[in-house]
């Protein structure tokens, strides 16, 4: 918006390019408008797709539709038709990244009922919105200050056992009472609403029970089985299959549901999210292997020769079941890293007296390139992935022989052990570099070096963290070498002598090491009496030796 407002050669762009699309075979609003609302033009088209599968009928005896995307709500409606006379030696129908529920929603919102709900939810929200602004911006910022300032208390576990004393305690102490004092008033801002405030929370009240009731009175019953199709013959009945990917907008919508084992498992696809809509048939793609397989398995049913279309599934299926469990731990760590880097640029500007608004709003750079660099990467690695398994698929099908699984995976009942552990190690690193810092200006006589060490060990812990919540194996050496840095201000820094303190003890940052090592071995004990399951699973019959499998006799 910002962009659009401030430079107009920004906006001519953007308009010269929406105008461009709109012109070519690309403007999809013109195609969805012609599914969605053009009656006349819809069943011009169902008419000529009816012709053409009547002239399939006079030649096929069997028949399986492919509809991708907008086709899959017109085979839908072609399937329906004259209550279901179309269905005749059609044996199955695939939708892929079908358009059903989509398109069908489009369509409800022509009714009354329908089109007053999309009109009063967001005046609903405008009105709750002004309404609690009072209670969210100025409160947001006092409690987020007094939290942070509840967090100084973690304090007393880096500072060193020389330094510790009543006077610090009490200082710690006081701060803490201060930020109690904050979050109080903060809460305490609800004498500050206004009567026309209060007016506007009721009016948003009231819309959204009227839209509930609305909804569950006059929407909820129209749609009950708003997908089912009408059976042609009771002695036969047509597969229905819908495919989708995890990222799929457009066929992976949750409601409205479709009817019982309509809906298949996530389809594991080769591209970006917004690119899974257009990806599914691609020359490496698994759906295509899938299909091929149903196709065998057809031919088989009707033909006395056997062409192993049991065996080509059930290898599709494992490498599904392999691929889908790769892509989840992958979107799982992309996820925490992103939650991690968000934290680090919200929390010290909320503690400033930010809003969580006004803190994304400032925050909008870091936090974009952020999100663009680990989209670009793990979405690389994930294609890069996806082609060694297709690879490996390939390989097995032709029954060339196979290396050993490809992915390990740590499964969720032995991941929390390792991964709390290392997060709370990441949270002390992280303040005690602080806390070093101001040691360091406070008190050069002490010659506190390498405070940035324990920095670079909350990064690397914090990562490795979020690799073991999403079920990565990490490698030990890792954690030892984040520990290690962690550990750097103790072992080179020259804290103060006392009398009967011991030099480990006076050194600054010792705690800090001693806790974040106990840190990591606890997460390291987690890890090594973790269970691994490998993916795709072996095949019975086969040992694996090193990197080749060797058949039993």
């Amino acid at each position: 918006m910002v962009l659009l407002t401030k430079h107009a050669w920004v906006a001519t762009v953007v308009a010269v390019v929406l105008v461009a699309l709109l012109c070519t075979r690309m403007n999809l609003v013109d195609h969805v408008m012609t599914a969605a609302v053009r009656d006349q033009e819809r069943e011009e088209l169902l008419d000529y797709l009816e012709d053409r599968l009547q002239w399939m009928r006079e030649r096929c005896d069997k028949i399986v539709i492919v509809a991708h995307s907008q086709g899959g709500f017109l085979a839908h409606q072609l399937m329906t038709r004259y209550g279901g006379r179309n269905q005749k030696n059609v044996i199955r129908l695939v939708g892929v990244g079908s358009g059903l529920k989509p398109i069908w929603i489009l369509n409800q919102a022509r009714q009354p009922f329908v089109s007053a709900v999309a009109w009063m939810l967001p005046m609903a929200s405008a009105c709750l919105a002004w309404g609690t602004s009072p209670l969210i911006e100025p409160s947001n910022s006092r409690i987020a200050a007094g939290m942070m300032q509840l967090m100084e208390t973690a304090v007393l576990l880096v500072l060193p056992l020389s330094v510790q004393s009543p006077e610090v305690d009490a200082a710690v102490m006081q701060g803490t009472g201060e930020s109690l004092k904050h979050v109080q008033s903060g809460l305490l801002l609800v004498g500050d609403m206004t009567w026309a405030r209060w007016v506007a929370i009721a009016v948003s009240a009231m819309l959204t029970i009227s839209c509930a009731a609305i909804v569950k009175f006059r929407i909820m019953p129209r749609m009950n089985a708003p997908f089912a199709l009408p059976t042609l013959d009771s002695s036969t009945r047509l597969e229905w299959q819908e495919h989708s990917s995890q990222h799929d907008m457009v066929g992976r919508m949750l409601l409205p549901e479709l009817p019982p084992d309509v809906e298949q498992e996530a389809t594991p696809v080769l591209g970006h999210p917004l690119r899974d809509h257009t990806a599914y048939f691609d020359r490496q793609g698994l759906l295509t292997r899938r299909l091929a397989a149903e196709l065998l398995g057809d031919v088989e049913a009707f033909t006395p020769k056997r062409l192993g279309g049991q065996k080509w599934m059930e290898t599709v299926a494992r490498y599904e079941r392999a691929l889908r469990k790769q892509h989840d731990r992958r979107r799982c760590f992309q996820a925490v890293l992103m939650l991690w880097v968000a934290v680090a640029v919200l929390v010290p500007r909320m503690a400033r007296g930010a809003t969580l608004v006004d803190a994304v709003i400032k925050g909008w750079f870091p936090l974009g390139v952020a999100t663009v660099v680990l989209s670009a990467a793990f979405t690389w690695r994930g294609r890069r992935s996806h082609r060694e398994m297709i690879g490996l698929l390939d390989a097995e099908l032709r029954g060339e022989p196979q290396s050993v699984s490809p992915v390990r995976i740590v499964p969720p009942e032995f991941r929390t052990a390792a991964a709390l552990p290392l997060a709370f190690g990441a949270l002390l690193a992280f303040y005690g570099a602080l806390w070093l810092r101001v040691i360091a200006d406070m008190y050069p006589e002490w010659q506190v070096t390498a405070p940035g060490g324990p920095l670079i060990a909350s990064v690397l812990l914090a990562s490795l963290a979020a690799a073991v919540a999403s079920g990565y194996r990490v490698k030990r050496r890792w954690l030892a070498g984040a520990a290690l840095s962690a550990a750097l201000p103790a072992l080179t820094s020259v804290g103060p002598a006392g009398e009967g303190v011991p030099a480990w003890a006076a050194a600054p940052g010792g705690a800090l090491a001693a806790v974040v090592l106990a840190a990591v071995v606890v997460a390291v004990i987690s890890l090594s009496r973790a269970r691994v399951v490998l993916l795709p699973e072996a095949v019975p019959g086969t040992v694996l030796v090193g990197r080749r499998p060797r058949s039993r006799p």
